[in-house]
């Protein structure tokens, strides 16, 4: 796995962004006044913590920022997509009812929104060591597909390879022509829970 995005008509298929890379966060809270200036908070539903990300792509030909336009363009800013970001505190606990023999483990209660990256390693009761994700999907739940056979009903830890994929959306972007053979391109991404 490695930091950026898939664009299909783009060789090497991922697309990285310059090291400019940054990643805010901004708490979803409903307050509650009463008088005395006294309040009651409470978090905005289950993921009540949005993150964006500043990406820029800078000296590029037109060429690759077309395709990225053009990848952008083809998304609406309504279809989500995935994108992979440095991060070196990336460890997953999942805890409910996984079930699985051989390679596929498919996990359900609790396992929304799980940051699992493929190349993790997993460990947990019953885990045979040196097993890694090779892929990961699903919508009502996480299906993992392991590099090793296993028989796991347990708890599972996924530590990532201080990277994480989280889904995002791209609304809005700006293009510059520096000159014919240099572009730049600067967006932000919006991440975004899906079930």
């Amino acid at each position: 796995m490695a930091i950026g995005f898939i664009v299909p008509n783009i060789t090497n298929s991922k697309v990285i962004p310059d090291r400019s890379l940054s990643n805010s966060s901004k708490t979803s809270v409903r307050v509650a006044k009463f008088g005395d200036g006294y309040q009651q908070r409470v978090a905005d539903g289950l993921n009540s913590v949005g993150s964006s990300f500043s990406v820029s792509f800078n000296n590029r030909n037109k060429t690759e920022i077309d395709d990225i336009v053009t990848f952008f363009e083809s998304k609406k800013g309504v279809a989500s997509f995935s994108f992979t970001y440095p991060d070196t505190n990336s460890t997953t606990t999942y805890t409910g009812t996984g079930a699985g023999s051989g390679t596929a483990v498919t996990m359900v209660g609790g396992s929304n929104n799980l940051n699992i990256s493929v190349g993790a390693t997993v460990t947990g009761t019953g885990v045979l060591g040196g097993s890694t994700v090779e892929s990961v999907s699903g919508v009502n739940g996480v299906n993992v597909v392991l590099s090793t056979s296993q028989t796991i009903n347990t708890a599972l830890t996924f530590t990532n390879p201080n990277e994480r994929e989280v889904k995002v959306i791209c609304s809005e972007w700006s293009v510059g022509y520096t000159h014919s053979l240099f572009y730049n391109l600067s967006t932000t991404f919006e991440r975004v829970f899906e079930t």
